[in-house]
């Protein structure tokens, strides 16, 4: 899945004309929640979606209308009806979506573009209002963005009770974590805004460049998370084995996570199988903050590591316990590196999603 930071890359790197489409609306049915986006060039899809499949194929081939006009609109969707034969292909998705179609030129990028990637860039998070309907004779059209950061400063609206107003529902939806859809009455007649978090991406450092950390950093990497890789080992660490990861450092622990800063959407693993450095590198991952902790290993050996920090000295607190999670995985019966690999990355996303890990058809809540 594409991320939002990734999306505002790739518009900045833009080399002709695209369209930018955000599910702006949902109801009943939806693969994908409000704020979820699709870039689109004339050839086709550049990066992310908005639907399993039943509604990009409609969406590129209204990129050309969109261009030519030069205006952002709302396409809306319902595929609980007969014309899902032709919109959604068949498939029966039973939902409606409303999805904002804007026009983007390279080198013309909006400011909301530039605030929101800084922040992300950052790992700090941010609040976005997007304008999806007006009622009266409003100085708002749909479209029009509105970005806070965690400070409530950033790029406001012009009518200063609207700005009260949303920096409240921004404030709301930043600590829920999750968007909402809302009106607000002002001078002429009311908005409707959907106002979304935008959420730092799951950052994954691990520490060992063994071949089990390339598999993992490439499964990572296509989730689009951001990784890092630490060894003491120069031969190991090396951008030309971890291609995708935005840190690569060679050199003791003590040396690389000196000036690391893990935040509660960071997850660290251990697995460089050398005794002595992976108790150097866990020592500090407990302390860092990261919302995860994972130690590879069997059970025994990882129990003796811990035994011999806290005989050393140092203090494993309740919350570094409940953060910590070894032997890391989740049960799936893996012992191939790259089933290994996904068990990690499946508890970890489990973990910092605060889910269970559980199977979806016993869930009886909402999936998203």
């Amino acid at each position: 899945m594409t991320s939002a930071l990734q999306i505002f890359r790739l518009l900045k790197e833009l080399d002709g004309p695209a369209v930018l489409a955000t599910l702006v609306g949902v109801e009943g049915s939806s693969y994908r929640k409000p704020g979820a986006r699709l870039l689109l060039g004339i050839e086709g899809p550049k990066a992310g979606n908005i639907s399993a499949g039943c509604l990009e194929t409609d969406i590129q081939a209204r990129v050309q209308e969109v261009l030519a006009t030069g205006q952002s609109r709302i396409v809306a969707y319902d595929l609980g009806i007969e014309l899902d034969l032709v919109w959604g292909t068949g498939m029966g998705c039973e939902g409606k979506a409303e999805i904002l179609l804007e026009p983007v030129l390279p080198g013309r990028l909006a400011p909301w573009v530039h605030f929101c990637s800084q922040q992300l860039e950052r790992r700090r998070t941010c609040a976005l209002g997007t304008v999806v309907a007006t009622t009266g004779a409003v100085a708002f059209a749909v479209g029009d963005r509105f970005s806070y950061d965690d400070r409530n400063h950033g790029l406001l609206p012009i009518d200063p009770q609207l700005s009260i107003e949303l920096g409240r529902v921004c404030a709301q939806v930043r600590e829920a974590g999750g968007p909402v859809r809302q009106r607000f009455q002002v001078p002429g007649g009311s908005v409707d805004l959907l106002v979304e978090p935008l959420i730092p991406t799951t950052a994954l450092w691990i520490y060992g460049a063994g071949e089990h950390a390339r598999i993992l950093a490439q499964l990572a990497g296509q989730l689009d998370w951001q990784v890092g890789i630490l060894d003491h080992r120069p031969a190991l660490a090396t951008p030309e084995r971890f291609p995708g990861a935005e840190v690569v450092r060679a050199g003791h622990p003590v040396e690389t996570m000196a000036d690391l800063r893990l935040d509660a959407r960071s997850a660290a693993v251990v697995l460089s199988h050398v005794y002595a450095k992976d108790k150097e590198a866990l020592t500090f991952f407990l302390q860092c903050g990261a919302g995860f902790v994972g130690l590879q290993g069997n059970r025994k050996r990882s129990e003796k590591l811990l035994k011999e920090l806290e005989t050393e000295g140092f203090q494993i607190t309740d919350t570094m316990r409940e953060q910590l999670y070894y032997p890391v995985g989740l049960d799936l019966g893996a012992e191939a590196p790259e089933g290994i690999a996904l068990s990690i990355l499946a508890e970890i996303q489990a973990v910092l999603a605060g889910r269970s890990a559980g199977h979806l058809r016993d869930r009886k809540a909402a999936i998203h």
